[in-house]
């Protein structure tokens, strides 16, 4: 069984003809190499989260006569087949040189009924080959057929608030919803002209894990002011909030604890008096006092971020003091709670002469971080933009454990540009920020997966970031790789990336931090009671249900109503029922007869199973594969006889 789809894309190209009549029908002539389009976005190897739903696809058209296109997304359980004309978004020219003479360069986003073809029934399971194919319109001409590239859909969605600093606006944070269904667009939280005082810019910003507090620092180097602000109850569009401690220079970069009751940072800047740790009340951001023996006038502390379960903060010290923004030959130290206070700093990964490593970011299960990594040009010369912890070209992410002297490993897929970087290695990939959830993995019942968001400078397929001056002549856009957490130590843990597709490609983005939710109009988040009755309202994502009830019921009784997580859909494999349904293209299933659901043991099962997959019963194997009943239980296997 294969799910077996053919659309035609509705999108007529201006001044251009509608796909004709059967157009698969007209893909028969002989294959020829030098008629052949490329694709050049997504990279090869991509894992996306099935709720993305704006994947664009950039391709290359190849000759000239090429005038029709089939892109074919394939694998044993999935025949999906799109047929469209050569067209770019409205208003976007691509840049000159990035499209070759005779060619034209063309990008396809997916119906949302040609994404769920896709994503339902290939989530959490094997790889789809994508390849494209072009011909001319009169049925006997010959046919180009791309190389092809893999992509894979993670089996569960990613929900959380993204927020992050854009240039564009009067500079400002923009926020973005993974669990909204409105327009898949960001909007604005804080701009500068949100704070009473006059300042210039508002830039790095830090949220609380429940998305209910951000603190952010204006006007960059040499500032160290700070705004804190209540989302619940903060509008944007007419609300001012006032600087912290009456503008006192406190920190540039910050943290919140698990709890959102107080928050570290880090100040080193012109004025600074203490060069430690520094802790703040997550209230009003008094001062609290340092983490001592974290930092010094000489190796000042910088960029710290707090572990998910509370008991780790990870940080930069300065192997050669600077700015917050430009500081030199760091290391990746982390102090551990103790009862009390914190115990003394350990080194993760040591300074070393010729190398800058800074911005830890410590992934959602705590057990290791990201961080950054630059190449000074020469030993001597560590004060060179190609070195420093800002948006430095050189900026690679890599990985290592919460441990003393860990060994660090590249994430070199998340790492690699696409086609149109054309072996460009410097991509200024920094800002390393986490999704803060944990999720199951596409190899087994016991794999995980987590997603880190970044900035890069790489080209976005045939678009590319906004030009800039001074240290990096290109600007940054936000971008995000699935990884597997099983395999930090032990090799590679990345997948290749991807781009954000509700950012504003038109400026420069940076620092993309997140929460557990889209707090805002005073919505409640998990395990928070007083909505229903009471007139509160649950944060997206989140439905208000009566607990004494089992299953929980929607709740509209004062006093006994509390906001908890919506339950989502079941993909392949999972257990079901008629109140926990099946995701798309998935039948809830007996395990007993086989038959729809009826008992209390079921199972979600896609249309067959692919190699490695769950198989006997009423779950039967795709095309080519053999059920074959082993140690673990009965998979589909290649049929070698």
């Amino acid at each position: 069984m294969k799910l077996n789809q053919k659309v035609s894309d509705p999108t007529v190209p201006s001044g251009g003809s509608p796909v004709p009549p059967n157009p698969d029908g007209r893909f028969g002539g002989a294959v020829d190499a030098t008629i052949k389009p490329q694709i050049v976005y997504p990279n090869h190897g991509v894992m996306v989260p099935p709720n993305l739903g704006q994947l664009e696809i950039h391709f290359l058209s190849g000759a000239s006569t090429n005038t029709l296109f089939e892109l074919q997304f394939s694998n044993t359980i999935t025949d999906v087949r799109v047929y469209l004309r050569c067209y770019l978004p409205s208003g976007f020219t691509p840049p000159t040189g990035a499209v070759p003479a005779g060619q034209s360069g063309c990008i396809y986003t997916p119906e949302e009924k040609v994404w769920k073809f896709l994503a339902e029934s290939n989530r959490g399971g094997q790889p789809v080959r994508l390849i494209v194919r072009a011909t001319d319109d009169s049925g006997s001409g010959k046919v180009g057929v791309s190389d092809p590239i893999s992509l894979q859909f993670a089996r569960a969605e990613i929900k959380g608030a993204l927020y992050y600093w854009t240039t564009s606006g009067g500079t400002g944070v923009m926020r973005y919803d993974f669990a909204g269904t409105g327009a898949a667009t960001a909007t604005p939280v804080l701009r500068a002209s949100n704070v009473n005082t006059s300042v210039a810019c508002v830039g790095c910003h830090a949220l609380s894990r429940n998305g209910k507090k951000l603190v952010a620092e204006v006007n960059g180097q040499n500032d160290g002011r700070l705004a804190l602000v209540d989302l619940a109850s903060f509008n944007s569009a007419t609300d001012k909030v006032n600087l912290a401690q009456s503008g006192t220079k406190l920190s540039n970069f910050e943290s919140w604890n698990p709890d959102g009751t107080k928050f570290v940072g880090a100040y080193a800047d012109s004025g600074a008096t203490t060069y430690n740790l520094k802790l703040f009340s997550g209230t009003d951001a008094a001062y609290e006092g340092d983490i001592p023996n974290t930092g010094s006038n000489t190796n000042p502390a910088n960029h710290p971020d707090w572990s998910a379960d509370g008991k780790t903060i990870a940080f930069m010290s300065m192997g050669r003091a600077g700015t917050n923004q430009r500081s030199y030959k760091g290391a990746i130290k982390m102090v551990t709670e103790k009862t009390g206070g914190w115990n003394e700093p350990v080194t993760i990964v040591p300074s070393q002469t010729g190398v800058n490593r800074y911005y830890p970011a410590i992934a959602p299960d705590s057990t290791f971080l990201v961080y950054n990594e630059s190449n000074c040009p020469t030993p001597t010369t560590e004060t060179n933009i190609d070195c420093n912890g800002d948006t430095d070209p050189s900026a690679k992410l890599w990985a290592a454990k919460l441990e003393a002297n860990a060994t660090p490993v590249e994430l070199a897929n998340a790492n690699k540009g696409g086609v149109m970087d054309k072996g460009e290695t410097k991509l200024t990939n920094s800002y390393p920020k986490w999704s803060p959830f944990v999720t199951r993995g596409n190899a087994g019942d016991t794999s995980r997966l987590m997603w880190v968001t970044f900035s890069s400078s790489r080209k976005y397929g045939l678009r590319q970031p906004v030009t800039a001056t001074g240290e990096n002549p290109w600007g940054t856009l936000l971008w995000m790789a699935a990884v597997d957490p099983d395999k930090v130590g032990s090799g590679d843990p990345s997948y290749a990336a991807f781009a954000l597709p509700f950012q504003d490609i038109n400026t420069s983005n940076h620092i993309a931090q997140w929460a557990s939710y889209f707090v805002s109009n005073g919505c409640l988040t998990e395990s928070e009671g007083g909505c229903g009755a009471n007139g509160a309202t649950c944060c997206n994502g989140l439905q208000c249900v009566q607990l004494n009830q089992d299953p929980p019921i929607p709740c509209d009784v004062a006093g006994a109503c509390v906001c908890q997580a919506i339950p989502q859909c079941a993909p392949s494999f999972e257990e079901c029922s008629a109140a926990a349904p099946c995701c798309e293209g998935l039948r809830c299933l007996d395990n007993a007869t086989g038959a729809d659901c009826s008992g209390g043991s079921c199972t979600c099962t896609p249309p067959c199973s692919g190699i490695g997959q769950a198989c006997g019963g009423a779950s039967a194997c795709c095309d080519g594969l053999k059920c074959v009943t082993g140690t673990s239980g009965s998979t589909c296997q290649v049929d070698i006889r």
